[in-house]
């Protein structure tokens, strides 16, 4: 019977874990770059939402401008009518129509309120024509409107404003409705 010498025993086992430390060579390295591509999604996806929800809080900022601007214009017509008879009221009220007519994708026709009046200057504030209001962003002119309804003394006021910003695709609106009696 061979004896083997506690030397040859170990020069053995070395040989085989070295063996073993061969196949799992670049392992480490492998592991390594998966966890950075782990964490790197997750930085990537972080900062995706924190883009949409500054996006988001822009537009919302927008819609509560022009929830300002279409209350101020409702409380200026409510402020200004004459209400000594329903026919002077309806009367009264059909002075403040401002492009009555239209209002598929914001395109209003009709007539005009004048720029001079305290209400064309509400208007003219929201699309950010008046000195020292920015308005709202793209307003323009023609995408305001102000329909009154007066048919069986209903007394309905409808403000629309649209706007479109630099990076909307379409356009925004914002519309209000009240009644005046």
């Amino acid at each position: 019977m061979l004896k083997t010498s506690p030397l040859r025993r170990r020069s053995a086992r070395t040989a085989a874990t070295q063996a073993r430390r061969g196949q799992q060579r670049g392992m480490m390295i492998l592991e390594s770059l998966v966890s950075i591509m782990i964490v790197m999604l997750g930085i990537v996806g972080i900062a995706s939402l924190l883009a949409k929800s500054t996006a988001l809080s822009g537009q919302a900022q927008y819609r509560t401008e022009a929830g300002m601007f279409a209350e101020q214009i409702i409380q200026m017509i409510s402020l200004s009518v004459d209400r000594s008879t329903p026919d002077t009221l309806a009367a009264s009220l059909k002075t403040f129509e401002h492009q009555g007519s239209g209002g598929n994708d914001c395109d209003f026709s009709g007539g005009t309120v004048s720029d001079s009046t305290p209400m064309g200057e509400l208007l003219k504030a929201a699309r950010g024509d008046l000195n020292n209001v920015a308005g709202l962003p793209g307003a323009k002119a023609a995408w305001q409107q102000v329909q009154i309804d007066t048919t069986n003394n209903i007394n309905k006021v409808s403000v629309k404003l649209c706007w479109q910003g630099s990076t909307d695709l379409a356009k925004r609106n914002y519309e209000i409705h009240a009644f005046v009696h």
